[in-house]
């Protein structure tokens, strides 16, 4: 078992990923965006610091950076999903809209540590996007929500933030990293809360339950799980077990808010998770 514990820890990273979508959904019909956001990560945060703060202080200046710029990556994701996600009526759809990032990270990789895509990708990327295209049919015409647009942007900056994690992941220990991209996180977005938003008080009673669910379950747990998990996980392994996140998304979806679930959104589901497991499949078994 020991030998799989990176490969198990992500599995249910996975399903921890896929409620987060509903505890930060509730969550924001109390609160601000990118104050919740910032008071979500900062918190997160805090919780880590009296951990990690001497292993943080004995990083090099280099590994500080690259912890950093994780960080950044993240924030950049996490603003473009979460307004995705206010405007959404269908998280099931997003889901797999925002898995493209799997697919998107291979050329991320390629561009930024020369580690070229396996031949099978350029045969998986038309069927993406060919899913893409059946997931924004309305009535036979081809229509992107805000919200289907803004995901699509949040898979690009999530596929930057996996790479990067997947990266340095094995050059700085696992809590380190955790906290510094969890504070990045929370500085930045809480800064401009307290600029440019308006928070209503008092905050509802329900809106703080789900919120610090998705603190200490969703961000706290999933991230550091989700770090030590990288670690020992080879990327292409850990990119086909997160296209379980979609799938529970979806599943969830319908469990919890009824959503309607029509031909044309299966097909495009299928398509996309089956190009994702394609290249992801053989590019394990070409490593093999």
């Amino acid at each position: 078992m020991k030998k799989y514990t990176g490969e198990i820890l992500l599995f249910i990273v996975t399903f921890i990923a896929a409620s987060g979508w509903f505890f930060s959904k509730y969550s924001l019909e109390g609160m601000p965006t990118m104050g919740f956001i910032g008071l979500r990560f900062s918190l997160a945060a805090l919780i880590f610091i009296p951990f990690s703060f001497h292993a943080i202080k004995a990083l090099t200046r280099t590994q500080q950076l690259k912890a950093s710029s994780v960080g950044l990556a993240y924030i950049v994701a996490m603003i473009l999903w979460i307004n995705g996600l206010i405007y959404s009526e269908d998280l099931g759809e997003g889901a797999f809209i925002y898995s493209l990032s799997m697919l998107i990270a291979p050329l991320i990789s390629w561009f930024l540590f020369k580690h070229q895509p396996k031949i099978t990708f350029w045969f998986a990327l038309p069927i993406a996007a060919l899913g893409l295209y059946f997931l924004s049919i309305k009535q036979g015409f081809i229509h992107f929500s805000l919200s289907n647009i803004l995901f699509l942007l949040a898979s690009i900056s999530g596929a930057f933030y996996f790479v990067l994690n997947n990266q340095y992941a094995k050059e700085v220990d696992s809590l380190s990293l955790t906290t510094i991209q969890l504070g990045i996180v929370g500085i930045s977005a809480s800064i401009y809360s307290l600029l440019f938003e308006q928070w209503h008080i008092p905050i509802p009673a329900e809106t703080w339950f789900w919120f610090l669910g998705s603190v200490l379950i969703t961000t706290n747990i999933r991230v550091l799980l989700q770090t030590v998990a990288q670690r020992r996980c080879h990327v292409n392994t850990a990119a086909i077990i997160m296209l379980l996140e979609p799938v529970w998304t979806l599943i969830l979806g319908c469990l919890v808010l009824k959503e309607n679930i029509f031909l044309t959104k299966i097909i495009g589901c299928l398509l996309i998770f089956s190009a994702i497991f394609i290249y992801r499949f053989n590019a394990k078994k070409e490593r093999s």
